[in-house]
């Protein structure tokens, strides 16, 4: 009976069937270093990872009488070499990343065979190549670059960079950072038009949008040019229906308006949405040019149930709805059309690729991720479809608030809950966890995170309601 020994997988299975091929079985698979699912032959075996005898054979072929590796017939059959797999291809991961193909030949002395010319997987490096040969780059070597803030704080990307938004004693600032995660020094500020106790960001190519505020709201308007120079163009109030009072029968108002109930600025297409008040879902779209529809009288929207965590990408929502995540398309009358459970959840957040949305969610400790259809909004075939990964998995139990970003380049996931963050590809059977970091600069537990891509780099702001925030890069640096 054969035994299997299990080695390195880079190598075609042999099998040898003759008691005079002994030898040449030994020298052959030491000539391989233990390559792929070998199965000794009898009288072999397994010993300490190597096919040797095990017991002594009672008779041998004179060394004249077998065939070496040599380039002469040294069996007298008229054939050369014919127990070698020369010319065959070998290596592991041709074709993927780093890796090149090779071929068998022979090795130095003649007992054997070796793959010449291949380059195998190797350990991942954060060079921005493929090393490991499994279809992604950098993913498990990403480095990180962070920094905390006594103050309110989003970002959000631009070409070749990222604009971080702050709130600095009574001024609104915003500056950049490159894709290592470096502060380009370039900056503009304005004194805040309001008291904030968040701030929320999007971008559509130059044109970045930040909305402030608590119980009152702007949008300013800011413009990043390619030198990463950012330049404040225009603030716009919010028609009054968005105001909510700082008292509610003479006790102070909460709100809905504190993270992570606080309403969205979105870039493209160019609307504010959120609850007006505690009861009333709403929207104001504006234009591609100006922020003038913002004065205007907020559109209800129906459908979205009172007072739940909610998030917006494009033209689509996710929010939760009892114990079940759904997804709408939210168009600019308020109707929301499409709706539908993604899956059983809570604490959603949402993201467009160029091939759909995308949800993020939790549920029974675990956090999730669904690729959705652009119509349907279900999940799409060979996408991920409710995958999840657990405290073991994450390093710790994730929590909310989640926001989560798609490297289109790379075909990475960077998806975020709480303080933990998974760096998500996609492997031969579906999604694969290819990283995991725990991110917990800040004392208190965050009560928004934002999550952007730029070149390559991850940028994770998450901050508390009423004070600090962390600035996270992840990336080659």
């Amino acid at each position: 009976m054969s035994r299997l020994l299990q080695t390195h997988p880079s190598c075609i299975q042999h099998h040898f069937f003759s008691p005079s091929a002994a030898v040449l079985a030994i020298t052959w698979l030491l000539a391989l270093g233990g390559c792929g699912e070998v199965t000794c032959p009898e009288p072999l075996g397994n010993v300490d990872g190597t096919c040797r005898e095990v017991e002594p054979t009672t008779t041998r072929e004179s060394e004249s009488d077998v065939e070496q590796c040599d380039g002469v017939d040294n069996d007298g059959d008229m054939e050369v070499d014919e127990d070698w797999p020369l010319g065959e291809a070998c290596g592991e991961g041709a074709g993927v990343g780093e890796c090149v193909e090779g071929e068998y030949v022979c090795a130095e002395g003649g007992m054997g065979v070796v793959c010449d010319g291949a380059i195998e997987p190797v350990a991942e490096a954060c060079d921005g190549k493929d090393n490991d040969c499994d279809g992604l780059v950098d993913e498990g070597a990403l480095t990180v670059k962070e920094e905390v803030f006594p103050d309110h704080a989003t970002v959000t990307p631009v070409d070749g960079g990222f604009l971080v938004a702050r709130i600095v004693a009574d001024q609104l600032r915003v500056e950049t950072y490159d894709t290592r995660g470096d502060l380009t020094g370039y900056r503009d500020e304005i004194e805040s038009p309001v008291q904030a106790t968040f701030l929320e960001s999007d971008t559509s190519g130059k044109r970045v949008l930040v909305a402030v505020g608590e119980h009152a709201f702007h949008v300013v308007e800011v413009h990043v040019d390619s030198e990463l120079t950012p330049i404040i163009l225009e603030t716009r109030a919010l028609h009054g229906d968005w105001f909510q009072s700082t008292q509610m029968n003479g006790f102070p108002a909460w709100g809905v308006y504190h993270p992570p109930y606080h309403p969205r600025v979105l870039a493209s297409p160019p609307r504010f949405v959120g609850y007006r008040d505690l009861g009333a879902f709403a929207l104001n779209p504006f234009t591609e040019s100006e922020l003038s529809g913002l004065a205007q009288e907020p559109t209800l929207a129906t459908g979205v149930p009172i007072l739940t965590m909610f998030d917006a990408a494009g033209t689509y929502l996710a929010w939760e709805e009892g114990d079940n995540v759904r997804a709408a398309i939210l168009q600019d009358n308020g109707w929301v059309a499409s709706g539908i459970d993604v899956a059983r959840g809570h604490t959603p957040s949402i993201t467009m690729t160029t091939a759909g949305p995308a949800v993020a969610y939790l549920h029974d400790e675990k956090l999730y991720l669904s690729e959705l259809g652009q119509a349907t909004l279900q999940c799409e075939e060979g996408g991920a479809c409710k995958v999840g990964f657990g405290a073991e998995e994450l390093q710790g139990t994730p929590t909310g608030p989640t926001g989560l970003a798609f490297d289109e380049d790379r075909d990475v996931w960077f998806v975020m809950a709480g303080a933990q963050l998974a760096v998500v590809g996609r492997g031969e059977e579906g999604a694969v966890l290819k990283q995991a970091v725990v991110l917990d600069a800040l004392d208190e537990a965050p009560k928004r995170v934002d999550v952007v891509v730029s070149g390559g780099t991850a940028a994770i702001v998450q901050a508390v309601t009423n004070g600090d925030s962390a600035l996270t890069f992840l990336g080659c640096f």
